[in-house]
């Protein structure tokens, strides 16, 4: 299922790189830092990382700001989702705001 890159606009995420539950956070990061992602490109997504030490017991968390201004907060480790999980939910929001603008346009 395809990112819908164009949609989104931030990217923020909070997680300990050492623990197995924030692999989602380090996957859906690696397919959204590309360079048609990068400053300057029509589809710039900004993005914050902010990596915890090895010994935090907090979960990882991301949240995903859309075009719009709508945001999507994922509590990865609380919910145990998985990186299929994660693209999926970011997809059906995004493609939902595709929808909604060629409504209104």
């Amino acid at each position: 299922m395809p990112i819908p890159i164009s949609t989104i606009t931030t990217f923020r995420t909070t997680f300990n790189p050492f623990s197995h539950a924030s692999r989602p956070c380090r996957l859906f990061l690696s397919l959204l830092r590309t360079p048609n992602t990068a400053a300057g490109s029509p589809t710039h997504i900004d993005i914050k990382v902010t990596q915890l030490p090895r010994a935090s017991t907090q979960q990882p968390v991301m949240t995903v700001g859309f075009k719009g201004g709508k945001e999507l907060t994922l509590e990865v480790g609380k919910r145990g989702l998985k990186i299929g999980d994660v693209v999926e939910e970011i997809s059906r929001v995004g493609r939902q705001l595709e929808r909604e603008a060629s409504l209104k346009g």
